[in-house]
């Protein structure tokens, strides 16, 4: 599967734009396989809950759906996981972060425990050690596979060693990347599949490498991801920012970053090029 962590539209004073977060929904669902709100490109830890609330009310997806919970404490993390359950969404959750020194590994078990035996909705693992400068342990994740609430883990560290691990374990969670730039190294280890950022804008070659990739082509998977790589690497390095500057360039209701972030990334100038590329071979949303 391929699935967009989908931006959330704010206007250019910052205000949530509700009905231009249903339209981009729309638009991108039919070239994905499920769509993921409120993602770290959802900008998730800039919504307040009655934002969070009112941006999900407005959808309808047809597709899989998970709903992205960056919350401190257990009973944010209660709340927003009610929010999930009202699409029937699975709950894709990082770790606390802010005090995370304090609370070591049984602390980490024992907040993913929690949440897994409410069984309200799926839990998902979400490791992104980027942004939450949290390493997530492999011990931990090994221990919370075990749990039949815990059915996945998002991993979007890049670190192909960590594949390795969730692999080799045999753990029992369904396996997804999100770093476009090594993922045929993450299909290669049992991934199932990508929620990343790339799917907002140009979900189309991303099917086809794990298409080919499960059809046993391996040869042409790998022409796939020679051709891809510096698109990735180049979203990558402008995060929401430049994702933002890229649906609007594509005319598509992506909105702008909350301020006090900037609405142009200075990553555009390297990017668009790639963009444009993509669009004149029929790859992107809306092209």
């Amino acid at each position: 599967m391929i699935i967009p962590p989908l931006p959330t539209p704010f206007d250019s004073q910052g205000q949530l734009d509700v009905p231009a977060f249903r339209e981009l929904a729309q638009a991108v669902e039919p070239h994905v396989d499920g769509i993921l709100f409120y993602g770290s490109n959802g900008e998730g830890v800039h919504l307040t809950p009655a934002e969070r609330s009112a941006g999900l009310a407005a959808q309808s997806p047809h597709k899989p759906v998970w709903v992205g919970l960056m919350e401190e404490t257990l009973l944010q993390a209660s709340r927003a996981l009610e929010e999930a359950v009202s699409l029937r969404a699975k709950a894709l959750v990082t770790p606390p972060r802010y005090y995370e020194a304090n609370l070591g590994s049984e602390g980490f078990l024992a907040y993913y425990r929690s949440l897994a035996d409410a069984h309200r909705a799926p839990i998902w693992l979400y490791h992104v050690p980027q942004n939450t400068k949290v390493q997530l342990p492999l011990a931990v994740i090994a221990e919370l596979a075990k749990h039949p609430n815990i059915q996945g883990i998002k991993d979007s560290s890049g670190d192909l060693a960590r594949m390795a691990f969730y692999a080799s374990q045999k753990l029992d969670l369904q396996l997804y990347t999100g770093a476009a730039t090594n993922f045929l190294g993450a299909l290669a280890l049992e991934a199932a599949g990508g929620i990343m950022a790339v799917a907002n804008l140009a979900p189309k070659p991303y099917r086809m490498l794990l298409a080919a990739w499960k059809a046993g082509n391996i040869a042409e998977a790998q022409t796939l991801q020679k051709r891809l790589e510096p698109f990735g690497r180049g979203l990558s390095a402008g995060g929401v920012i430049l994702l933002k500057q890229a649906l609007r360039y594509l005319g598509l209701p992506g909105g702008f970053p909350r301020p006090p972030y900037s609405a142009e990334s200075p990553a555009w100038a390297n990017f668009k090029p790639l963009l444009e590329e993509f669009r004149a071979e029929g790859w992107t949303v809306g092209s």
